[in-house]
């Protein structure tokens, strides 16, 4: 057992339920958002709704079973609680990993769907991250069988569960990157095709790039890749990132939500949130706009495809 173990799990502790509140606000602002586009279209998108409600109560289940286990580790076992937390299974780990696991493997599949959705429905495209998905859901059942097989003083780094923890980890990453590129790579040439028609975006240059990073879900990417090098390396710190797991999904499908929503009312928006932008009820001819007093773009040629191949009918959030 390394020293620095228990400073890590506090550490970890800290910064998930700093972060679960923030999911929390997040999921709040998505519901209201959810329900005043039901209202305003009669439309919602349960294919991307519904698992985005069940991310919020993994993650929620992600981190009651850790204040459980800071409980239990410093309550119940105080006299040992080192010994405790080198556990490879505890009933509080096991609520953990439930949250965790499962909002990991919902989270992937919703970024399946949503490259589908962005690249207009083309199977082809998500052939290799719907491979890695089911590569990510053997090696994540394979996993956890074996951490519940072995004997529960065995340590989280042993080898057998190491490698198999890594291969459910870098899985997840690969659908996860693959998925994030296509979603980013769409996003930019939306961007660059509505701009060179001489329709602006609205925002700049910082605007634009945060955009692609809250939808393509770059964040939820980059914290699976930090979680795969500290296993693999057997550093303690890995407990941060594997407890944000459950709760950084929730935030970017949150994000989503919320900013799919916000750019609903905008005349032109290259956000592709659970589905297509949308176009504005006023046929216009390519090219033409109406606009307000600023200037503004505020009506569209209602029609299937716009630039390559991007529809502009929306589906709702």
């Amino acid at each position: 057992m390394a020293p620095g173990h228990i400073p890590a799990f506090l550490f970890a502790t800290l910064i998930v339920s700093f972060c679960y509140g923030i999911a929390v606000t997040l999921f709040i602002r998505a519901v209201g958002t959810i329900l005043r586009k039901r209202r305003s279209t009669g439309k919602v998108n349960l294919p991307f709704v519904l698992p985005s409600v069940l991310i919020f109560i993994l993650a929620t289940v992600n981190v009651i079973g850790i204040w459980i286990n800071i409980y239990a580790a410093f309550v119940v076992n105080a006299a040992d609680t080192e010994a405790y937390l080198d556990r490879i299974r505890t009933p509080a780990k096991t609520i953990i990993q439930t949250g965790q696991v499962g909002a990991i493997i919902l989270a992937d599949a919703l970024m399946v769907y949503r490259t589908f959705v962005v690249w207009s429905y083309s199977i082809y495209v998500i052939v290799v991250p719907c491979l890695t998905f089911v590569a990510t859901l053997t090696s994540g059942v394979s996993f956890v069988k074996i951490q519940h097989q072995t004997n529960v003083e065995t340590s989280v780094f042993t080898k057998s569960v190491t490698q198999w923890t890594v291969a459910f980890l870098l899985c997840s990453f690969a659908t996860t990157v693959y998925s994030t590129g296509l979603i980013a790579c769409k996003l930019l040439k939306s961007q660059m095709n509505l701009r060179q028609h001489g329709l602006a975006t609205s925002g700049g240059l910082s605007n634009r790039i945060m955009r692609i990073v809250v939808e393509s879900a770059a964040i939820y990417s980059l914290n699976h890749f930090l979680y795969a090098v500290l296993y693999e390396v057997k550093n303690q710190v890995e407990s941060t990132p594997s407890f944000l797991e459950a709760s950084l999904a929730s935030i970017t499908c949150s994000l989503i939500i919320v900013r799919s929503e916000s750019t609903r009312s905008q005349p032109l928006s290259t956000t592709i949130g659970s589905g297509p932008m949308k176009a504005s009820p006023e046929p216009l001819a390519f090219g033409k706009y109406s606009a307000n007093q600023d200037g503004k773009v505020f009506a569209l040629r209602s029609m299937d495809v716009t630039t390559d191949g991007l529809r502009t009918e929306d589906e709702g959030v």
